[in-house]
């Protein structure tokens, strides 16, 4: 989809305490999203990975109302972002970009922008303000994952598998 035919409901911004090493592999694992973000996605079911992005269908939390999407993430590693697509069901059309900005080694400055097809201002406001909201709780949950991650890192805990 291009971005220009899409309208801009949100922006978010806020310092997240963990490494570009720690959100990279955030992002591009798709199976902690039901595990971790048991609130907003019930369940996930991988279409494709490759090493920049994957594709899979998602059940919306809860399971009971039936609300599916695929989506896609894709990210741009050396120009520091990654978009995440909804290509089908609930938010069709949708687009996240997401920027990234190093402030210390584990620090991180992040840029969320949120676009929708056009839709009325009003409806655009109250959507936006839903993606500010549901962003700002995955990124509570992320950040605390990705800094527990790391503080076993820094005790050398290896994987076992």
């Amino acid at each position: 989809m291009d971005t220009n035919e899409l309208t801009l409901v949100a922006t978010y911004r806020r310092t997240i305490h963990a490494s570009l090493d720690r959100i990279w592999e955030n992002v591009l694992d798709w199976e902690h999203l039901p595990w971790l973000h048991r609130k907003s996605f019930a369940t996930i079911r991988l279409i494709d990975q490759t090493p920049e992005g994957w594709r899979a269908r998602v059940t919306l939390a809860p399971a009971a109302t039936a609300r599916h999407a695929v989506i896609e993430i894709q990210t741009d590693v050396p120009h520091l972002c990654y978009w995440s697509r909804t290509l089908e069901g609930q938010g069709a059309g949708g687009e996240i970009l997401t920027c990234l900005s190093p402030v210390s080694a584990h620090a991180t400055d992040i840029v969320v922008e949120f676009r929708s097809p056009s839709l009325p201002p009003e409806k655009a406001q109250r959507l936006g303000g839903a993606y500010v909201q549901l962003y700002t709780r995955l990124w509570d949950e992320d950040e605390r994952m990705m800094r527990r991650r790391q503080a076993l890192l820094n005790r050398g805990w290896q994987s076992r598998c």
